[in-house]
């Protein structure tokens, strides 16, 4: 019996659970979508490094506890919002002599329905999804798509079934203790409750708004000015302002809001502009704490977003130097198999006459890059510059003769350069901005008391290696360069023949991997790192694989908690209000108004917080451009994620509330 009346329950009231269904349908979906990523075949091709592939798994399985958290918060969240919303009916159950064990048991079997309904529907989703998801992945990490197969992961299924099947259970304990609590005439009269309200004194108000917005400048000036490079005891300092500044926000703003509409007259009295302002006022004053967290998620929604995608294109802006490239890490206090074209010859490696190469060496001067680039660069540059590892380690030097062979392989002409000459080779934007200055200012630099002119026009900004970091600063010296050389690194760069490049590439490929085998179980004399441009793209793309997968699986998760939050909040609020909306329809008011009011209303409430967290977000990433090297044309991106979720849940809102004073005649 109990089970019949909650099945009639739930189909009673499905367009009250529809936004409940929805985002446990959504978290589902995400939650397997993201879990399955270990078993997509383009996750299966990184096999070559699974470095990665542990690191993802761990990141993935430590990520997931963490979201099974915020979406048990957001169920049971909601979960209460429907309770709330069904106190009178509980109440009538209670007066007509239902013991709160049996209204218990029908709460039971109302969340296991929609529970295991929105289970499975997720699961089906996200199993479709998945398959789009295997694409993207093959497509950040450089995957041949030919190689797509449709993929069912019982792995990421029972994760996501025992982690539901949890949170699930919680809620139903939640519930049961809810249930208990309630007494009859409050059940009865939960919808005479009116809001409590939080400022009183218009001029505290004011005062509580203004202090708010300092808070908040105070915080963007500092992080715009030290950026993440500061220290971390400023850095707290500057989070605590930031948050405290919005909550004291929220905590002022509909007083102060009403306060300034009030003085514009003309507005204030138009239609019900007065019903609406303190519909609103009440809704932001109530749920202050909310709008704060929810504002803040945003932020970091719109932030992780960006930097996603952000990441993902500088995948995709990677120039290919050679098709392969290796180190040797010279000892100086062993100086035996130091020479790499040596120690290939040890273990009987040969280049074959279809792998065109060249031999180089690398040194480290007796000098610093911040000895001669210190004067150039502003106090804001140095600043940002002394937290590269490059700025005060030796500088980096190539001589001109090795340097005019790695160019020759590339197919470049030549660069003659005189004994009292250097080239500045470099990808650093600081250095970059610095260069005019350079120019005019002598257009030189002194290293060991002897001065040097600079040759470039601009800085040359190809590497000369892809075994390495992808930022580089080096100087090219003349081959009879006088100062003391100490020698770092013999190195050696490979084009392959293009007829030959699939044979040559494997070949390369087995080279490297055996090195790092040996080298890894210390059978090895010498430190050698290496790779084909395939497996460094490859290595790249698996770190920046973690960050785009971590950071849209966040993302997505904390912009459905958000805007189902808000979402929620606006239909409980529009349920406690429907005496309100009848008395308006009494006095006559049209049915346009009266939409055009909610309409109003749910706009001003989703908008607030995203807007606030917008400006944020504008302050964050540009206090941390120069660190990632943002390019805004992925705000695009981070726009249509934002309008076709959060917009999604803003129009389910709107017409949830308009279906609910409608269907209150």
């Amino acid at each position: 019996m109990f089970f019949k009346i909650a099945i009639n329950n739930v189909k009673r009231s499905f367009r009250d659970y529809s936004i409940y269904f929805l985002t446990l349908t959504l978290g589902v979906c995400l939650f397997y979508s993201f879990n399955s990523i270990e078993a997509q075949n383009s996750i299966l091709e990184m096999n070559k490094n699974p470095i990665y592939i542990l690191t993802l798994n761990k990141l993935m399985a430590a990520t997931s506890v963490f979201v099974s958290f915020v979406l048990g918060g957001l169920i049971i969240y909601a979960n209460n919002f429907l309770i709330k919303k069904r106190k009178k009916e509980l109440g009538i159950y209670m007066t007509l002599g239902m013991p709160k064990g049996n209204i218990s048991k029908i709460l039971l079997f109302e969340t296991v329905f929609i529970g295991v309904l929105s289970l499975i529907v997720g699961l089906v989703l996200g199993i479709i999804v998945s398959q789009g998801m295997s694409v993207i992945t093959a497509n950040i990490l450089g995957v041949d798509v030919k190689k797509f197969k449709f993929i069912i992961s019982f792995a990421a299924i029972i994760k996501t079934v025992i982690y539901f099947g949890i949170i699930y259970l919680l809620v139903m304990i939640f519930n049961q203790v809810t249930i208990s609590k309630y007494k009859l005439i409050d059940l009865l009269n939960a919808s005479k409750k009116n809001e409590e309200i939080k400022i009183k004194n218009a001029f505290v108000s004011i005062i509580i708004f203004l202090i708010s917005v300092d808070l908040l400048i105070t915080a963007y000036s500092r992080i715009l000015k030290s950026g993440l490079a500061g220290d971390i005891s400023e850095l707290i300092i500057t989070v605590l302002l930031g948050l405290s500044g919005t909550l004291f926000f929220f905590f002022s703003l509909s007083s102060f809001f009403v306060q300034i509409v009030q003085k514009i007259k003309k507005f204030y009295l138009k239609d019900i502009n007065i019903f609406v302002l303190r519909q609103i006022n009440n809704k932001i004053n109530t749920n202050f704490l909310s709008m704060t967290v929810i504002c803040l998620m945003l932020f970091l929604t719109i932030s992780m977003i960006f930097t996603a995608f952000d990441l993902k294109e500088s995948i995709d802006r990677s120039k290919k130097l050679f098709d392969a490239s290796a180190f040797l890490i010279v000892d100086n206090e062993d100086p035996k198999d130091n020479d790499i074209e040596e120690y290939l010859n040890t273990i009987n490696f040969k280049f074959g006459p279809y792998e065109k190469h060249v031999f180089y060496s690398e040194y480290n001067l007796n000098t610093t890059p911040e000895n001669f680039l210190s004067p150039y660069v502003s106090e804001q540059e140095h600043f940002d510059l002394k937290e590269k590892i490059f700025y005060s380690d030796p500088t980096a030097a190539i001589k001109i003769s090795d340097y005019n062979a790695i160019l020759k392989l590339k197919g470049q002409e030549a660069i003659n350069l005189k004994e009292d000459e250097v080239l500045v080779a470099t990808n650093y934007e600081q250095v970059n901005n610095a260069f005019s200055n350079f120019k005019g200012s002598g257009n030189s630099i002194s290293i060991e008391d002897k001065t040097y002119t600079i040759k470039n026009e601009s800085l040359l900004d190809e590497n000369v290696t892809i075994a390495r970091y992808k930022e580089f600063f080096y100087l090219i010296i003349p081959d009879n360069f006088t100062g003391n050389l100490e020698l770092e690194f013999t190195s050696f760069n490979v084009v392959f023949d293009e007829e030959y490049a699939e044979k040559t590439k494997e070949k390369f490929a087995n080279l490297f991997n055996n090195l790092e085998a040996s080298q890894y179980k210390n059978l090895s004399p010498a430190l050698v790192i290496g790779g084909t441009w395939n497996q460094v793209q490859d290595r790249n793309n698996g770190a920046i694989a973690l960050f785009v997968f971590l950071g849209l699986f966040l993302g997505l998760i904390f912009i459905i908690t958000s805007a189902a939050v808000l979402a929620l909040q606006q239909l409980s609020d529009a349920s406690d209000s429907l005496e309100r909306y009848k008395s308006l329809k009494k006095i006559g008011v049209t049915d346009k108004l009266i939409n055009k009011a909610i309409l109003t209303q749910s706009l001003i409430c989703f908008m607030v917080p995203l807007s606030l967290a917008i400006v944020h977000s504008i302050i964050g990433i540009s206090a941390v451009s120069e660190i990632f090297n943002f390019h805004y044309q992925n705000i695009i991106a981070c726009v249509l994620f934002l309008a076709i979720i959060y917009g999604g849940y803003f129009y389910a809102t709107y017409i949830g509330i308009k279906n609910i004073v409608r269907n209150s005649n």
